[in-house]
């Protein structure tokens, strides 16, 4: 399908009214194929049932969606493929991952011209850049795409891109290119970081990953959560993000630290995928792309054992 013909099909949808940029956002896992390609059938019903479950977005191929091993062609024909089978691409924020310019210029023109809500960018992590050097790499951007054609959530994953978005740097960006950068999602998971681009950045969405540190950004006047933990517990964080009370309930945020530490000791990404396999009784689900492997059954066991002991009922939250 080429991008005219999309475009033009592309038109005849449905485009309601933009949602606020806050809430709960799943990012959603990826699921894959025997020859390691996107399942767009089982990526749709999973997108479908996360916004059904309460999720106000969806972000595919983050970290959690193992965006970095999927190209940027493989992205694009995905989304488009969500889009022709009718999916709303409002609700959609799909994540750039790629140290290649030419690949983040790629899927951030996918996100455009599919009417996306945004796209998050993570820094181009392989050197671990100075902040001139990321400056430089998003105005490459830029200035490739004549501005930046859609809303940008800067992704803060120094742990893992090398390559952090400090204030410094924050401020460069909204300087050079205006109102186009929106939003942070922080997945440092320390809360007082947190809450000072809250303070210091009041004009920016900010969101976290991080569940342990949602009830107090919100309490904040932060956007809401970007994060893995909604592929398997959707429901209930998004009534913890409407009601006060169930989301600084004492009980509700150890449950939350208890589930997150079970799913990190256990490969989080791979841990996630064997949590989707085992409510859906779907054995694909649990299929990661090299190098990831999957959870051996001794350790889906423990995990989903360990989400039990939470108060997590499997039977009656089907994805």
């Amino acid at each position: 399908m080429t991008q005219q013909k999309f475009s033009n099909a592309a038109s005849t949808l449905e485009r309601p009214e933009t949602l606020p940029l806050t809430g709960i956002v799943a990012a959603s896992l990826t699921p894959v194929s025997e020859d390691f390609r996107v399942d767009v059938e089982r990526l749709e019903e999973h997108l479908r049932w996360l916004l059904a479950q309460g999720c106000t977005y969806v972000s595919p191929f983050g970290s959690t969606g193992e965006g970095p091993s999927f190209s940027a062609s493989e992205k694009r024909q995905a989304l488009e493929a969500l889009a022709t089978n009718g999916f709303n691409m409002r609700r959609v924020i799909p994540a750039a991952m790629s140290v290649a310019l030419d690949d983040t210029i790629a899927t951030i023109e996918a996100a455009a011209d599919l009417d996306c809500r945004a796209v998050l960018i993570v820094p181009p992590y392989y050197y671990g850049a100075r902040a001139e050097g990321i400056a430089a790499y998003f105005a490459a951007c830029a200035n490739r795409l004549g501005g930046f054609p859609i809303d940008v959530v800067l992704y803060h994953i120094p742990q893992l891109s090398r390559a952090p978005f400090t204030a410094e740097l924050i401020e460069m960006l909204l300087n050079r290119h205006g109102d186009r950068i929106v939003g942070i999602k922080d997945s440092t998971g320390i809360e007082p970081q947190t809450l000072e681009l809250r303070r210091r950045f009041p004009q920016l969405q900010i969101f976290t990953g991080d569940d342990r540190v949602f009830p107090a950004l919100i309490g904040n006047g932060g956007a809401g959560m970007i994060g893995g933990m909604p592929n398997i517990v959707a429901a209930e964080l998004a009534q913890r993000y409407t009601s006060p009370e169930q989301r600084n309930d004492a009980d509700a945020i150890e449950r939350a630290a208890r589930r997150i530490e079970a799913v990190d000791a256990n490969g989080g990404v791979v841990a996630l995928k064997a949590l989707k396999a085992h409510m859906t009784n779907d054995p694909a689900w649990s299929r990661p792309m090299p190098p990831l492997l999957p959870l051996d059954d001794a350790g889906t066991r423990t995990l989903v054992e360990s989400f039990a002991a939470t108060g997590f009922d499997f039977g009656t939250r089907l994805g």
